[in-house]
């Protein structure tokens, strides 16, 4: 199925995002999220173990969508 299979377009703003936030909500409760690989587990793992031997900082949302937005 693809975006074009349901129209959407007659809704107002409102009802887009009470839909998208249903939607959002939907894939929250199902619970059968797709689980790392065994590459993607090691990176986290050793990004995790950087952080913890305080090799690695972390940052806050607000600190992180600052320097996005600083890039435009």
């Amino acid at each position: 199925m693809t975006h074009k299979d349901i129209d959407y377009t007659s809704l107002t703003p409102k009802e887009r995002i009470l839909l998208a936030q249903e939607l959002w909500d939907s894939v929250a409760q199902d619970r059968t999220f797709p689980q790392a690989t065994p590459e993607q587990r090691a990176e986290i793992e050793r990004r995790a173990a950087l952080v913890d031997a305080g090799r690695m900082g972390t940052a806050t949302w607000p600190e992180i969508k600052s320097r996005i937005l600083s890039r435009k």
